[in-house]
C-alpha cells in the first residue's frame, strides 16, 4: 500500500501548472496497447522471450517499443518500417478502443482542478488513440490541445514530452511557467524519471507498478481519489 495516502499542503505550494500522463494514469489502456502490440509483432514473426511482461514496455512510446522488441530478438528494423508497425498497431487499437474505461477518480480529479490552474496531457501515446478515448468519455473539450508521442522524437524517460507540454501551457500564460512550479501525474517509473529530469514535481499512482517501484515520485497514491488540490 502506498504511503502518504492523502496529499495536502506542501506539494501544492507554488504549483502553477499541471501535466497529466494518459495511458495507465487517466485511462486503463495499457492492456489493450500490449495486446495489439503483441499482435503486430506476431504478424511480423517476432515473439518476445518467455517472461516478457506488459510492464517491460509501460511508459515507452510505440516507436521505442517496437525498436526494443526487435532488439530483444536480435533483429534490426528500419525507421520507415517502425512507422508502418506503429500505424498497424494503432489501427488494431482503435478497433477496440470503445471498451477502454477511465480509472476511478479521474472525473473527480479533473472536476476539482482549481480555477485558473493551467493543465494538459503530456503522453507518449498517439494523438488519435488518446482523442478516441477522451471523446468516448466526454473529456475532449477539457484538453483542446495536448502533447503526445506524435509530437516528440524521444520516449520517456527522456523529459522531452513534459518539456513540450509545459511549452504548450506557456503559450497561454503571459507570466510564463517554469518546470520547478509544474506538477506531473504519472503511473510509471519511466514517467517519474522524465518528470524529474525536466525539473518537475511528480505524483505517482499505483495503476501499473507497485509503490516500491514508484518511490522516486514526490508522492505515491493507490488511487486518484486520494488526491486533494488543497
Amino acid at each position: 500500500m502506498a504511503e502518504n495516502r492523502r496529499v495536502r499542503g506542501s506539494l501544492m505550494t507554488g504549483i502553477r501548472s499541471v501535466l497529466f500522463d494518459f495511458d495507465g494514469l487517466l485511462a486503463n489502456t495499457e492492456p489493450l496497447h500490449f495486446e495489439t502490440f503483441l499482435k503486430v509483432l506476431a504478424e511480423n514473426d517476432v515473439f518476445l522471450p518467455p517472461g516478457t511482461e506488459q510492464s517491460d514496455f509501460t511508459g515507452i512510446h510505440d516507436r521505442a517499443s517496437f525498436r526494443k522488441a526487435f532488439r530483444k530478438v536480435g533483429r534490426s528494423i528500419e525507421p520507415d518500417r517502425v512507422e508502418e508497425l506503429v500505424d498497424r498497431k494503432s489501427a488494431l487499437y482503435l478497433e477496440e478502443a470503445e471498451k477502454i474505461e477511465l480509472f476511478e477518480g479521474v472525473r473527480e480529479l479533473l472536476d476539482s482542478i482549481p480555477a485558473g490552474l493551467p493543465y494538459t496531457i503530456a503522453s507518449g501515446g498517439r494523438r488519435m488513440d488518446i482523442l478516441t478515448v477522451l471523446r468516448r468519455h466526454g473529456l475532449a473539450e477539457r484538453f483542446p490541445s495536448f502533447v503526445c508521442g506524435d509530437d516528440v522524437d524521444k520516449s520517456k524517460p527522456d523529459p522531452e514530452c513534459f518539456l513540450k507540454g509545459l511549452e504548450l501551457l506557456r503559450e497561454g500564460e503571459a507570466g510564463g511557467l517554469d518546470p520547478g512550479t509544474c506538477l506531473t501525474f504519472e503511473d510509471s517509473f519511466r514517467g517519474i524519471e522524465a518528470a524529474k529530469s525536466a525539473g518537475m514535481q511528480c505524483v505517482a499512482v499505483t495503476h501499473s507498478y507497485a509503490a516500491a517501484e514508484l518511490s522516486k515520485a514526490d508522492r505515491v497514491l493507490d488511487s486518484l481519489l486520494e488526491w486533494s488540490w488543497d
